[in-house]
């Protein structure tokens, strides 16, 4: 495909053949999935789509977001695990190769969590708004500055920085931080873990990168109570891969920032023109 095209939604054949293979391992774990594959997608409009998908497919036992995204708005994670928990008994999430930063606050808030083989979190780095430049700016980068200014020896250095380093990005950073801590040690399981410290520690301030990999000896090791050692027989995480294959190459060709979809649905936000597309029946509040 012309990677110059613009393209609106998912070419009828592709999302023929998800379809099928998405009902299919429906039906082999007797559940409802959701996939949602995008680079730092984690926003309040993240969760208006996602609720949107949710309701079409209505209460049931079991939900499992297929989860790959590099993070984003913690507040954000919160709403999205809410928005699951009020349609499920059973809210599943599915790690096929990164859920980083506000990602991982999702995927430790499941009642299960499956890291396939390539699967990986990340520390719960959020985001923090520079409100005159409408940018967003990892919290940890904002640390890293402060570091570097509390190290140095050089007084030209250290005023100059200080002088450029925004007041209000410091207050943010700080803020952003114990919100994050506050919401992990507010999720069930980590709350009533002997070793609830250790586990927030690992999740925002034990690692530097916030890019590191929380693997799954990782997660072993920290003995979360919702991680599946267990995992996916390997024709259910071939399914998914083969689904995360196609998805991913329609973002890359196609430019998009975002796709969210269901055995039902599809929810594409991005491409050329930041195309929204939509059901047909929410059109009319959410028009292309």
């Amino acid at each position: 495909m012309d990677s110059k095209k613009i393209v609106t939604k998912l070419p009828d054949d592709i999302f023929s053949e998800i379809q099928s293979k998405l009902k299919k391992i429906e039906e082999k774990r007797k559940s409802k999935i959701i996939f949602s594959i995008g680079g730092y997608s984690v926003s309040m409009m993240m969760s208006l789509h996602f609720h949107r998908i949710i309701r079409k497919i209505g209460e049931t036992e079991v939900l499992e977001l297929v989860l790959d995204s590099g993070g984003g708005q913690i507040d954000s994670a919160s709403k999205i695990v809410n928005i699951f928990r009020e349609y499920c008994k059973t809210f599943n999430v599915i790690v096929p190769f990164f859920a980083k930063s506000a990602a991982t606050y999702i995927a430790v808030s499941a009642d299960n969590l499956i890291l396939c083989k390539a699967g990986e979190l990340g520390p719960v780095d959020p985001q923090v708004k520079h409100p005159a430049l409408d940018t967003f700016f990892p919290a940890s980068s904002i640390k890293d500055a402060l570091e570097f200014i509390e190290s140095t020896k050089d007084p030209y250095i250290k005023l100059t920085m200080a002088d450029k380093l925004d007041p209000f990005l410091i207050g943010a950073y700080r803020s952003a931080m114990r919100e994050s801590r506050q919401y992990l040690e507010e999720i069930p399981h980590i709350k009533k873990a002997d070793n609830m410290r250790e586990i927030v520690f690992a999740l925002t301030d034990k690692y530097i990168d916030h890019g590191y990999p929380i693997n799954k000896p990782i997660c072993k090791e920290l003995k979360l109570k919702n991680y599946s050692e267990e995992g996916l027989d390997k024709d259910t995480e071939n399914k998914i891969y083969d689904i995360h294959d196609m998805l991913i190459n329609e973002i890359r060709e196609n430019n998009y920032d975002l796709i969210l979809i269901s055995s039902q649905d599809k929810v594409i936000i991005g491409g050329p023109k930041k195309v929204i597309d939509i059901p047909k029946d929410l059109q009319t509040t959410f028009p292309k």
